[in-house]
């Protein structure tokens, strides 16, 4: 299977919902319920992500009672009324620039349904199992109007009669001619960074060899 090499900064949900650690239980609840989401990240007074509190961590709370199947985080979890208290840590994180790739195989093998992005410790996003399939199911239409717009055009400016490319199950098949055997590299980096291309055939041929 190829890499899909987008970078989780381009589909993970931007400004995730944020508590501290003294914020009461039944406050967290009210905010999963308002906004729609089934967790929010604890931080310090730093603004560092110190935690999470999802809704699995809230369902100890409503079993009522004490059960002599729980263990002790759970037991504690149950008595907890503040999100230190019921919070989970170390929190499973995932950085801006790492791949969707990278954030796929993470969820795959910690079994969460969302990871939080950080950069320098603090949360700035969140990326959700949907987030990651959303990439796979991104049409073909788009794939290729952003490749061909947004990468050969405006950033590399490679007008039509230098470069193309056609996108079929979001393999980007490129073909032309660049003046420097140096500028084709550039253009994969590039086209694999772009949401929804599961891969590159690049096919550009060069007037000069300028690589030793």
């Amino acid at each position: 299977m190829n890499t899909i090499t987008t970078p989780v900064s381009a589909v993970m949900t931007a400004r995730p919902v944020c508590v501290r650690a003294e914020t009461p239980v039944k406050e967290i609840a009210a905010m999963l319920a308002r906004e729609g989401i089934s967790a929010v990240a604890v931080v310090d007074h730093a603004g560092t992500l110190v935690g999470v509190v999802s809704e699995k961590d809230l369902l100890p709370m409503l079993r009522g009672g004490r059960s002599r199947w729980w263990n002790r985080r759970e037991a504690r979890k149950a008595e907890g009324r503040s999100a230190r208290e019921v919070m989970t840590s170390p929190v499973v994180t995932i950085a801006a620039d790492d791949t969707v790739s990278a954030a796929a195989a993470k969820l795959e093998k910690t079994g969460l349904r969302r990871l939080f992005v950080v950069a320098d410790g603090r949360p700035v996003g969140v990326v959700a199992r949907r987030d990651v399939l959303r990439v796979l199911t991104r049409p073909d239409p788009e794939i290729e109007h952003d490749v061909v717009t947004g990468v050969l055009y405006e950033t590399l400016h490679l007008g039509p009669d230098r470069a193309r490319a056609v996108v079929h199950a979001g393999v980007v098949t490129v073909a032309g001619r660049v003046e420097r055997r140096s500028e084709i590299a550039p253009v994969t980096r590039l086209i694999e960074a772009v949401p929804g291309v599961v891969a590159v055939r690049n096919g550009l041929d060069y007037v000069w060899n300028d690589v030793a």
